[in-house]
Formats: structure tokens, sequence, C-alpha cells
């Protein structure tokens, strides 16, 4: 008598390859030999383009100076500011005071008698990853008897660098 009694189970035998399994091997069986290396080709190709691209951008980044490019920042910045361009203006602000405090807020400070005439940034030092900014802002206060008279002052803004950018510094 042997090891096994009553009826032999049914043994079912399972393809060697299944299509959902091994995925790019059965795409190269249905597409043939020549079309599956085309598709790999592709997919290379697209990821070096990729690649290309980035570097690319990571090649393309402002090479000139921190000094010259915060002090065009700073001159588009008080442009808009002339122009009454909040949002413009805000733009230019560190994305954390952004998180912090909504253009609404920021543009509220800027009400008053003072109205802008034009400004220049003037000089910029910068050290690391921080630059201080001289601004002469041009006005004229729009309060009786002082409406035709022009004025300036200096103001000292502080300017960082974060992810690549330059921002304006504001406390919150």
């Amino acid at each position: 008598m042997g090891f096994f009694t009553g009826t032999p189970a049914k043994v079912t035998q399972l393809p060697l390859y299944d299509k959902s399994t091994l995925g790019a091997i059965g795409k190269a069986r249905d597409m043939g030999l020549a079309g599956f290396r085309r598709s790999v080709r592709s997919a290379v190709l697209g990821i070096c383009a990729s690649l290309f691209v980035a570097g690319c951008a990571t090649l393309g980044a402002d090479s000139r100076p921190p000094e010259e490019i915060v002090r065009e920042r700073a001159q588009a910045r008080w442009n808009a500011l002339v122009k009454r361009d909040w949002a413009t203006a805000y733009s230019y602000l560190t994305p954390a005071y952004r998180a912090v405090v909504p253009q609404e807020r920021y543009a509220i400070q800027f009400v008053g008698p003072v109205k802008w005439t034009g400004a220049e940034a003037k000089e910029v030092k910068c050290e690391d990853k921080r630059c201080l900014a001289q601004v002469e802002i041009f006005f004229r206060l729009q309060i009786k008897g002082h409406r035709n008279r022009d004025s300036s002052t200096h103001v000292e803004e502080t300017w960082v660098l974060e992810n690549g950018q330059w921002f304006k510094f504001e406390k919150v």
C-alpha cells in the first residue's frame, strides 16, 4: 500500500511566464525585440534629455556678483512700490514673511500722506547670504503747505539668499 490514499489531487501547472509579473519581458515578446529596443532607447533618451535640461538650468543660474543682483532686485521692488503695485513688491519678500503676512496686510502699511515719486538703489554690500542695500527714496508729502516740495530720504534694506534667490527681509 502506498503513502497516498484516496483520489489523487488535481495538479495544475502554472505558466512559466506571466505577462502581469514579468512586465518588460512580456512586453518584449508582444512587440518583438526591435520594438522593445526602441522603447528602451526612447526611455533612456528621455532620461538623458531631462538630465541635460536640468544641468543647463543649473548652468543658466545667475552668475553675476550678488551685489549686482540685489541692486537690480531692490530697484525693481521700489519701482513696484512707486507704481503702487503691491503684489509685485510683495513677491520680493522672503517666503517665510509671505507665509505669515497676507499681501493685503503688507499693502496697508503704505497708506498715508506720502507719495513716492521715485527710488534709486545705490550701494549694496554683501557677506555670504546677506546683503545690505542703500536706497534713496524720492517723495512728496500730500499735506497742505507741502504739496509742491519734493524730498528724499535713505533707507537700508536687508536682503537674504534663500533657495538660490535674493529676497528682502522684513521683520514680522
